[in-house]
């Protein structure tokens, strides 16, 4: 998989965990991510109001989790992010499930960005869990280590 499959990826997938620092502990809270490769940035809408602005400014280091149990597909993307207050930007990706958060539409004065750039992802593609089963049983009996899919580390 290369750079432009792993942006296809994160593109596809709407849900995510962002895991950035709250003071000596890691922190991770559901987001719906826009991924843009032209930007090179993976989007949020946040809210003015919450503690991710905060903790960005003091520590921009985040990752970016993606896990599809239903294809197994797991990404972990890491990378700098910051806050951006760029009301034209905000207008582009907006969707209509962004307004069950924000009722005032990407107009809303609590309705900011948070841009994710993005510098390495790795990512894990599996098989079904039937071949996955075959595979860890005969690894079992040959007292070998089981080959369970695709694993790689990609400069983004």
């Amino acid at each position: 998989m290369d750079s432009h499959e792993i942006w296809e990826e994160m593109a596809g997938r709407h849900s995510c965990m962002l895991i950035d620092r709250d003071g000596p502990r890691l922190r991770a809270r559901p987001m719906a991510p826009v991924a843009r490769e032209d930007d090179h940035a993976i989007w949020f809408v946040t809210d003015a109001r919450a503690s991710k602005d905060d903790e960005i400014s003091r520590d921009p280091q985040v990752c970016v989790a993606f896990a599809d149990t239903s294809d197994r597909f797991y990404l972990s993307v890491s990378g700098a992010a910051e806050v951006v207050r760029d009301p034209a930007k905000l207008k582009e990706i907006w969707s209509n499930a962004m307004e069950a958060y924000f009722p005032g539409g990407p107009d809303d004065p609590n309705a900011i960005l948070l841009r994710v750039l993005p510098e390495q992802a790795e990512y894990w593609q599996g098989e079904s869990t039937l071949m996955t089963g075959v595979k860890m049983a005969t690894a079992i009996i040959k007292e070998k280590r089981a080959d369970l899919g695709e694993n790689a580390k990609v400069r983004l």
